[in-house]
């Protein structure tokens, strides 16, 4: 059989187990441990799955996903999210649109501190949402704003989709990190930029109750001095691995022992029965990880024995393609997927095989990271998967058709983002450059 029959076969076959209704981590392993079977029969299956288990799944910096888990489970639970939303509607109460741009910029903040982009919408949306209805805001816009603001959890660090990217490809986590700083506050301020052109333009859009709405001086104090909890965690996580103090691995202890700290002592929002299921809620979240990043690692073992990447490498230098119309193929199709998959299944299934290919056209693979990055953020929010969307409109009870209709002006500055970073791949790479000098 034709290595290019066994690799449609193998690219197929992952598809359809998932459109069968299979768990992810399932499918994908599955589809691993026929290919190793076909390559190598029952002894390459037994030795590759349990080398996997022992070698990869020890490796030091996943040792990073369990703690960052915990420590957004702290921080949920201590309710430091909620000072931070308070603190940005408050101080940025002056400009138009101000509490669409507090949400966003509250996504940016507490995606600094959760890694986690369903969590970061969570929590922002669960504060924020209500206040919008309460104050008569456009529910459409306050949904789109925050739940494309959410998917900062996959770009701004801690990010737990830039560890499971260095663990697939070998790449630098701490540079990794730092790639999606600039691109991650650039997201930020387009949307902020929007937000004041779109309400300024549009005056009928701040309800009468907002303009007259003026906090005092002394509740942004309050506000500010609830909120320096959040900042100092911030700065310890983000700060410490952009200036070297502390690895990722060691940033999320580090975290995880501050939100905690922090919770019991300082906001004391968290007793100590509740240490219990903060730590057990941590559990599930990485054991779940743990499965997809394992069924992901075999896949590759597969697709690497298959020789899969050459494969395509081979027939892209065969088709005569420009590298440029490549990078814009692969976000095509990454985009199509966006719209029927899960962000943590793309990820697993075609890190493996695009990465290679696109580091054998000149492009850089922690630019290529931030890309996909982006792609995975519009995953989050495309319809009909879009899980942010789900979680939004659980929490504020519209209708799932005015929830959809909200995030499409905000998908599309994504999507704008994600052209300039193509054009413009110095944006993501100009800080790591910097940093490792």
């Amino acid at each position: 059989m034709s290595l290019g029959l066994v690799g449609t076969i193998f690219l197929v076959g992952m598809l359809f187990a998932i459109f069968l209704g299979l768990p992810v981590a399932i499918a994908l392993s599955a589809v691993g441990l026929l290919g190793l079977l076909y390559m190598g029969g029952l002894q390459t299956v037994i030795v590759m799955t349990g080398g996997t288990a022992v070698s990869e799944l020890s490796h030091f910096s996943l040792l990073a996903i369990p703690m960052f888990m915990l420590m957004s489970s702290a921080i949920t639970a201590s309710g430091i999210g909620k000072t931070i939303v308070d603190f940005m509607t408050k101080w940025l109460h002056r400009i138009p649109g101000a509490l669409h741009s507090a949400a966003v910029i509250s996504c940016g903040i507490f995606a600094a501190m959760s890694s986690s982009s369903v969590a970061t919408a969570a929590a922002v949306g669960g504060f924020i949402l209500p206040e919008m209805r309460r104050r008569g805001h456009n529910m459409r816009l306050g949904i789109g704003a925050v739940a494309v603001g959410g998917t900062l959890g996959i770009m701004i660090p801690p990010s737990n989709f830039f560890i499971v990217y260095g663990v697939l490809t070998e790449t630098s986590i701490s540079k990794l990190f730092m790639a999606g700083i600039i691109p991650g506050l650039m997201i930020v301020l387009v949307m902020v930029l929007f937000n004041t052109i779109l309400f300024w333009l549009r005056p009928s859009l701040t309800p009468a109750t907002e303009v007259d709405y003026v906090p005092t001086r002394a509740e942004k104090m309050l506000a500010l001095r609830n909120a320096w909890t959040g900042l100092l965690l911030i700065v310890c996580v983000v700060g410490g691995i952009v200036f070297g103090v502390v690895t990722p691995t060691e940033a999320g202890g580090l975290g995880a022992v501050i939100a905690l700290l922090i919770g019991l002592f300082v906001l004391k929002t968290i007793t100590k029965a509740d240490i219990s299921p903060i730590v057990v809620q941590a559990v599930r979240t990485t054991s779940m990880m743990g499965f997809i990043i394992f069924s992901g690692l075999i896949l590759s073992r597969a697709s690497t024995m298959m020789n899969l990447s050459q494969w395509l490498i081979g027939l892209v230098q065969d088709s005569g393609l420009e590298p440029w119309q490549v990078i814009v193929l692969i976000n095509i199709l990454l985009l199509l997927l966006g719209t029927f998959m899960e962000g943590s299944a793309i990820t697993i299934m075609t890190v493996p095989l695009l990465v290679p290919l696109v580091v054998s056209l000149g492009y850089d693979p922690i630019w290529f990271a931030v890309v996909f990055a982006i792609n995975m953020e519009l995953a989050i929010v495309s319809p009909p998967v879009g899980l942010n969307i789900f979680v939004l409109q659980g929490v504020s009870g519209v209708p799932l058709k005015d929830a959809m209709i909200g995030v499409l002006p905000y998908a599309m500055l994504l999507l704008l983002c994600l052209v300039i970073l193509i054009i413009f791949p110095q944006i993501s790479l100009w800080l790591p450059t910097v940093m490792s000098r």
